[in-house]
């Protein structure tokens, strides 16, 4: 018999709190997609009872038909998050060709032994300022200055700062700054306005506690566009003072730190950040202008110079540019942003990049990561580059654990959670990668590439129908049609090689449409297609191009499973030798878990700047 309605439920360290919808570990609160919530609640007002998988999902998906796959990805979640290891089901045991029962002893409360409490360390989430302005244009300015403000205050050690993306993921949308904290498991949430009017400005600011919604401290700013450096400098103050912070020596001379003093070059270097986080190539090919108008206003602008750099370093990086045109004039702006200012954490992840990708000196990176971290361990992107760094010489579990700090840092960061499954995906781990896949999913169900990346970890599992379907997600989302109808055949008739084949030629056919239009195309997109055409002469071939390109791309040949068929071929060893790894990176089989058997690689050899 189900358990009676109750208000809380405890097991281990763990309490539910049913009416408010939370989890909490140790009175923390641990933030759960509603969906994965509604799993774990089934299951402990059921425990000790075995559950039917199709009970599980008619409660969780009441009106709605989804595949039994959806309840699973739920499942493993939850135990990753109650740290439920295989080896010892203490939460959630499986009942084989049944369901699931909930083992552990629960404890059942109406009463309040304790609030389900945020984080009660010093903590903010800095949201995007509301553009109260007539000119929607004035937007990039609400922006920008809402993320000088996380970067000032992630340089102090005592508190501990949201990053960019998961602040900026509330961005339009009503959210209650309760749900705000709980979401991102900070106490205290910074929200405000600007008016603009010619060159006068009125910015209104406050800082709100989030466990209750009431303000903490609140002021207006009535000044000139000229002043705004001083404004940024009271702002940021006044927030250290309300959350009763003590800046020890050198950290309020580093927070309020101003990389110019040239208005123009500052809302010029403003409006270049506004475009770089745009993910649409065209959008972000916008920021090389402004970054150039910054460093023309002002030559002795180093983040102005980071900012060129971060245009051509990310463009020649991830295909957007030829690399031998953009990485000379990424290198030429790092140096004169170092040059400038040597202490730019910024410039230094830049020039980690530079040694990793471009250099291919893996030594080289990993010593600039390192200096980096010591002098912003706080930074996502830091931690993202290290898991990246990891997962190009072989090292999955430090490539995964460095993956999930960059989460930690950035919680709600697509992208973020979209390498952590590659990461899991490259390690061979499909089941977790497909779990990692869907959770990234839940920021947002229209994201065409993780939906293709699911197909792929669904098609290393064997799972024929799911991997066909995922394919089919993404070319509905990209509007496709006659992709989908292909691919509809395919799935009528369970054919994942003629599916995989349809998606790779149409792939070919619309990587050659680019390069028709005179577009740079890197030589590994017509390299993917023929491997998974089959043709391995083709796929040769142009995998001889791509390791000689200074991108990304390359750097995955080591361990990506679609390549593994083709690494028995001497001329495949002759490619990653090529690209700098050796023989004592060659992959070597171990047992695994997963549909097909993981790789694992050994430590990386002796440097090479080749």
């Amino acid at each position: 018999m189900p358990r009676p309605p109750a208000q809380f439920y405890e097991f281990g360290a763990f309490r539910v709190d049913a009416s408010k919808r939370l989890l909490a570990r140790d009175g923390t609160a641990v933030p759960l997609t509603p969906k994965v919530f509604d799993t774990l609640l089934h299951l402990v007002q059921h425990s000790g009872t075995a559950v039917g998988k199709d009970e599980l999902m008619r409660a969780i998906w009441p009106d709605t038909i989804v595949e039994e796959n959806n309840l699973n990805q739920n499942i493993s979640t939850l135990r990753r998050v109650l740290e439920d290891h295989r080896s010892e089901h203490r939460y959630i045991a499986t009942v084989p060709g049944y369901g699931y029962r909930f083992v552990a002893e629960v404890r059942l409360s109406r009463e309040r032994s304790g609030e389900l409490s945020l984080p009660n360390d010093a903590s903010i989430a800095v949201l995007p300022f509301a553009n109260l302005s007539a000119d929607a244009s004035n937007q990039y300015f609400c922006d920008g200055l809402a993320e000088e403000l996380i970067n000032a205050l992630a340089k102090l050690g005592q508190i501990r700062v949201v990053a960019r993306t998961s602040a900026f993921s509330f961005k339009g949308k009503e959210t209650d700054v309760r749900e705000i904290g709980r979401k991102l498991r900070v106490s205290t949430v910074l929200e405000g306005s600007v008016r603009k009017s010619g060159n006068r400005l009125r910015i209104t600011v406050q800082l709100i506690n989030a466990a209750n919604g009431y303000h903490v401290w609140s002021e207006r700013y009535d000044t000139q566009m000229q002043d705004i450096f001083d404004v940024q400098d009271e702002i940021t103050l006044a927030i250290v003072s309300a959350l009763k912070l003590r800046l020890l020596g050198k950290e309020k001379s580093v927070i309020l730190k101003h990389h110019t003093e040239n208005p123009k070059a500052y809302l010029s270097y403003l409006k270049g950040q506004y475009y770089r986080w745009k993910t649409a190539p065209e959008e972000f090919r916008k920021c090389r202008e402004y970054f150039e108008q910054a460093v023309n206003a002002d030559p002795f602008f180093a983040l102005g110079y980071f900012g060129l750099n971060s245009y051509y370093g990310y463009g020649s990086a991830w295909g957007l540019l030829p690399p031998d045109e953009g990485w000379p004039k990424a290198h030429a702006a790092l140096m004169k942003a170092l040059e400038l200012d040597d202490t730019l954490p910024e410039a230094h992840l830049s020039h980690a990049a530079f040694l990793l990708v471009h250099d291919r000196n893996w030594a080289g990176a990993e010593k600039e990561i390192k200096r980096v971290l010591a002098l912003n361990p706080k930074l996502a992107e830091i931690h993202h580059l290290y898991s990246f760094y990891f997962l190009t010489v072989g090292r999955f579990d430090d490539a995964i654990a460095e993956g999930r700090r960059a989460l930690e840092c950035d919680p709600l960061s697509l992208i973020y959670g979209r390498s952590l499954g590659m990461c899991l995906y490259f390690s061979r781990q499909y089941d977790e990668a497909v779990a990692q896949y869907h959770e990234t999913l839940e920021l947002d169900q229209d994201n065409i590439s993780v939906h293709e990346l699911l197909g792929n970890a669904y098609e290393r599992q064997g799972r024929n129908y799911e991997a066909i379907g995922e394919w089919q997600k993404a070319a509905v989302l990209a509007r496709d049609y006659e992709l989908v109808t292909k691919l509809g055949r395919a799935y009528a008739e369970t054919d994942l090689a003629r599916a995989a084949c349809e998606w790779a030629r149409r792939n070919l056919e619309q990587t050659s449409e680019k390069a028709r239009r005179g577009e740079y195309v890197p030589a590994v997109e017509y390299a993917r297609a023929w491997v998974r055409i089959g043709d391995s002469e083709q796929a040769f071939c142009w995998l001889e191009k791509a390791c000689s390109e200074r991108n990304v791309f390359s750097l995955l040949l080591n361990s990506d499973p679609l390549y593994d068929n083709l690494r028995a071929d001497e001329r495949f060893e002759r490619i990653r030798e090529r690209v700098g790894f050796g023989t004592s990176l060659r992959p070597r089989r171990t047992p695994g878990d997963g549909a097909r058997k993981p790789t694992t690689l050994s430590a990386p050899p002796s440097p090479s700047a080749s």
